[in-house]
């Protein structure tokens, strides 16, 4: 096991340090191929990729992203799109599975996104209790993983489940990057209201 992980782990920085080299690599007329195993060679590790972007004051981080939380179920309670649509980093790529078991996955528009969520929206019953059990992963100062797992009780009808998500803050604002939830694929509107007619639009993967 702690050799996959090593191995996974250079794949990821060989990678990261490829990414930043690429723009000198094309503008190189004849660039030199590096010898085998020392691609990374006089690289001052210190000065790119996670190394340079550790979080700063991950408590805080973590408080701001909690605050984000609670904002969005006040959304949710108030039926309240615009808020909703707001707290998302467009375009948004969301993911999530059918009932056999089969993966969907898309990028959306604003446009898009409120086409498929507002039938959702404008039919949750008020009376609707959502709790949340979020882990977060701090990645850096703007970029952070987390999964919830979360209970929702409409009436008398009561689910749990996790989700993911990647939340970035851009201008100072947390907002969602990527949506994952399983068992949505194919979902059609609640009856009687307006979308696209399934969870994911044409176009899925």
């Amino acid at each position: 096991m702690k050799r996959t992980i090593l191995v996974c782990t250079a794949a990821v920085v060989l990678a990261g340090s490829a990414w930043a080299q690429g723009k000198d690599a094309k503008s190189a007329a004849t660039p030199a191929a590096p010898a085998q195993g020392n691609a990374m060679q006089g690289m001052d590790m210190s000065k790119m990729g996670p190394e340079a972007r550790k979080p700063t004051n991950e408590k805080q981080t973590k408080k701001e992203i909690e605050d984000f939380f609670k904002k969005q179920e006040e959304a949710m309670q108030k039926g309240d799109m615009e808020a909703a649509t707001a707290a998302v980093d467009f375009p948004i790529y969301m993911a999530t599975d059918d009932m056999k078991g089969t993966p969907e996955t898309k990028e959306y528009n604003r446009e898009q996104y409120i086409a498929m969520m507002k039938p959702f929206h404008d039919s949750m019953p008020k009376d609707t209790k959502v709790t949340h059990k979020p882990t977060i992963t701090v990645l850096s100062d703007s970029l952070a993983n987390v999964t919830d797992e979360f209970t929702m009780t409409m009436g008398k009808q009561k689910m749990s489940g996790r989700n993911a998500g990647l939340l970035v803050k851009r201008d100072g604002q947390w907002k969602w990057k990527s949506m994952v939830e399983a068992g949505w694929g194919g979902m059609a509107p609640p009856q009687g209201a307006s979308g696209s007619g399934q969870m994911m639009p044409e176009g899925k993967k």
